[in-house]
């Protein structure tokens, strides 16, 4: 097998599916000659192409039957793209969704690994008061979840320093006046954005003009001066959002505290691991009469020019796989981010603003470790918020809400880190050095662990939440191509992550539904 290393974005996935572990990874993928047997499913796995088949194993054809035409084609089978797929089978469109990998989810499922689930960026959703999980039940999905209330838990999160400081809560951190302090700023931000939203809008998604022009750190800094208060609201916003307080639009922090409050208890996973969303979603599309091809890549939307000639507009009429075989349709759905849209649909055919719009996105690229430990690293809380680390500022325990996500009674831990500098191995680095400073015997109860990165082509969000980039500043899922439209995480909404997804697809649904 060849690695196109210049193409490797350090996503893990290869590693991940590989059952023979030909591959290793220190930020970059490593293939270990020894091991490979060229089955070739890193080729399926790689998002960013970096795989390439030896002559004398190359790839199997796959030609999956499928019709010449559908009412509606979905590209890419991320969680918005099966939202989508399924909301729209189940009013009666003949849907076809199409994915490049050799798994449907994208960045928000988990991938079997040494008996483990193991996530391929997602952590978990809120629960069923979650945007995601009110989405599910509207298309009458019933997921069984697993809160912290039912593992005996009373917190979603607690904190812990480098210094070796442990607190149970936020409020458990701070003093009476900080506490006092914060509780002012979040109530008075709701308050601002209650009073500016609209009523067409979903609660709370339009912040008022002055909350989306001050930073989060600056915000706070309105109310208190405590520089533990500040180091807890830094990880809080990083671990939400990959990015910094300085950063992230106050609005956005106030949106983002909101959602966890509203949880409350039941703040929860699913049993069985996010990925029984996509395993839901991916039922329900199918039951409705939808179609999901999996290692069928898209090479280009096929557009007619418009009527009048000139730059952008013209209509959709369908996609051409990369086997070159043509799908028409009457709507074609992108869920694959603004880079790859342009890609498939071409420069050309959009106007300028609008591509120029697209291409000065704010991206967030991130990282995360995911281990396996003889001993859990902690057991208070799901959730450990890690301030004033070098880089880690959040780390999930996802068996703490469902231990047969690991199959040998080891403990998974998931450690989010935001990126900062072009070298993958010593960002890699500086998050074990932290791991060490926060769990002092780390390196003895460690068993495995796998590094995914989220940078250059296959970043964590091409559309970070930062300013201008937050609520309805977000893209509209309508495109300058008629009855083109985008789906997933660049879309209208805010939130915690991947949560708020469904905002942008009630927006793509209500547009169909004119």
């Amino acid at each position: 097998m060849q690695l196109l290393k210049d193409r490797c974005t350090g996503c893990g996935y290869c590693v991940l599916v590989c059952p023979y572990d030909a591959l290793k990874s220190n930020g970059w993928a490593e293939v270990i000659p020894d091991k490979c047997t060229d089955c070739n499913l890193c080729v399926y796995a790689c998002p960013s192409d970096c795989f390439v088949p030896e002559p004398e194993f190359p790839l199997k054809a796959y030609r999956p039957r499928l019709k010449n035409s559908y009412d509606v084609v979905i590209i890419g089978s991320g969680i918005g793209g099966l939202m989508a797929g399924a909301a729209l089978a189940q009013a009666g469109r003949s849907v076809a969704v199409f994915e490049k990998l050799g798994f449907p989810g994208g960045r928000y499922t988990e991938l079997d690994y040494k008996g483990a689930a193991v996530t391929t960026g997602a952590w978990t959703n809120l629960g069923p008061k979650s945007h995601i999980g009110r989405f599910l039940a509207g298309l009458g999905i019933e997921l069984e979840y697993t809160s912290i209330a039912d593992v005996g838990l009373t917190e979603q999160y607690t904190l812990r320093f480098p210094d070796g400081r442990h607190a149970a809560s936020l409020f458990d951190l701070l003093a009476p006046a900080s506490r006092k302090a914060w509780l002012k700023a979040v109530l008075k931000g709701r308050e601002e954005m209650e009073r500016r939203g609209r009523n067409d809008s979903p609660p709370r998604l339009l912040a008022s003009s002055s909350l989306d022009q001050i930073s989060t750190a600056d915000y706070i800094a309105q109310f208190s001066s405590d520089p533990d208060l500040f180091a807890a609201v830094e990880a809080i916003a990083a671990t939400a959002s990959g990015l910094s307080s300085k950063a992230m639009p106050a609005s956005e922090y106030i949106e983002i505290t909101l959602a966890g409050r509203e949880a409350g208890q039941d703040f929860a996973m699913p049993v069985g691991g996010v990925r029984a969303i996509i395993r839901a979603l991916t039922k329900t599309l199918r039951q409705a009469g939808g179609e999901l091809f999996v290692r069928s890549p898209v090479a280009q939307i096929l557009i007619s020019p418009p009527s009048q000639g000139g730059v952008g507009g013209g209509s959709v009429r369908g996609i051409r796989l990369a086997d070159g075989r043509e799908v028409h349709s009457q709507i074609v759905i992108h869920n694959g981010g603004p880079s790859r849209f342009i890609q498939l649909v071409g420069a050309d055919n959009l106007p300028p603003d609008y591509l120029a719009r697209l291409t000065t996105l704010k991206a967030v690229e991130c990282a995360a470790l995911f281990g396996a430990t003889r001993e859990p690293l902690f057991t208070d809380a799901p959730i450990t918020m890690t301030p004033c680390c070098r880089r880690v500022v959040g780390i999930f325990s996802p068996t703490l809400l469902d231990p047969n996500l690991s199959k040998n009674g080891l403990h998974l831990f998931d450690a989010f880190f935001p990126t900062y500098g072009v070298d993958r191995t010593a960002e890699l680095e500086l998050a074990l050095a932290d791991l060490r400073d926060l769990f002092p015997r780390f390196d003895e109860v460690i068993e495995w662990t796998v590094p995914m990165f989220f940078t250059g082509a296959w970043p964590g969000t091409e559309s970070g939440q930062t300013f201008g980039q937050t609520g309805d500043g977000r893209l509209d899922p309508a495109t300058p191509i008629q009855n083109c439209f985008l789906v997933g995480m660049d879309l209208r909404g805010s939130g915690v992550a991947g949560d708020l997804i469904p905002f942008g697809v009630r927006r793509l649904l209500d547009y169909l539904d004119r």
